[in-house]
């Protein structure tokens, strides 16, 4: 029984100008109060808007501290949300708003979805009809592919869809923990905080330099006594040869009188 591959309908070539897909995202750098409590607040935000946190990493005391979170908020509450989390900041140091028209890629994963299905549609149809186990196994074979087909593309397009129902909301975080001294930002503490962190980082890899050196040594030193041991064979075995030889050589001369 041979198998006709299904014909694929034909794409849409086109889409109409009031039904663009477009996939958003913002960032903000913002200078807030306290990072930790400033970030809970925006959490809350895109969670009344009905949208929710994404990622979210949170550094640092009261003193000094910086963070970054992304939430993601419905499209159409997306300038709402924005308003408010731009409310929390002391001061908006850059802010950022990115759109890409994705009308074509979603209208073309929307229409392979269709075909995918309609193949799938026309093998069930064949395989009722299928009257050797051979033509079962076959069309058996060529359903469980296009099955796997019709998922990769449906989590694509539901990917898709998710990226453009919502819009993506990057927030960088930083306290305003800073002196101005001679027209520069100086931050004494924070920069004492590092040297610390710097010095300790460095002991703890010269403590664990030492403790490896150590755990090494004994292979060391058998390696050493390895190669001292195979050069004094080397060396006691070519006089030997040196002497067998250079000897025979030495009592086959004849001596002259």
């Amino acid at each position: 029984m041979a198998i006709a591959a299904p014909v694929a309908e034909p794409q849409e070539s086109g889409t109409n100008d009031t039904d663009r897909k477009v996939v958003r995202a913002c960032s903000l750098d913002l200078i807030v109060q306290k990072t930790g409590e400033t970030a809970e607040k925006i959490r809350g935000v895109a969670e009344r808007m009905g949208g929710f946190l994404v990622s979210s990493e949170v550094r640092g005391d009261e003193d000094v501290s910086g963070g970054t979170l992304t939430v993601r908020v419905p499209a159409a509450r997306f300038e709402e949300a924005r308003a408010e989390i731009r409310k929390l900041a002391l001061k908006i140091e850059n802010e950022k708003i990115d759109a890409e028209d994705v009308t074509r890629q979603y209208v073309d994963e929307g229409a392979n979805l269709r075909n995918l299905k309609a193949e799938e549609t026309q093998y069930l149809s064949i395989l009722k009809q299928a009257k050797t186990v051979k033509d079962t196994l076959e069309v058996s074979e060529k359903l469980s592919d296009i099955r796997g087909r019709i998922e990769q593309q449906q989590a694509e397009l539901e990917t898709l869809s998710k990226q453009i129902e919502t819009v993506a909301i990057t927030v960088t975080l930083r306290t305003q923990a800073e002196a101005r001294v001679m027209g520069l930002n100086w931050r004494p503490l924070f920069q004492l905080k590092l040297g610390l962190r710097d010095g300790l980082d460095g002991l703890a890899n010269y403590a664990s330099a030492i403790i490896a050196f150590l755990f090494f040594l004994p292979t060391i030193l058998l390696w050493l006594a390895t190669v001292v041991t195979g050069c004094a064979l080397t060396w006691k075995l070519l006089r030997w040869v040196a002497g067998r030889w250079f000897g025979w050589k030495r009592a086959a001369v004849p001596m002259q009188s």
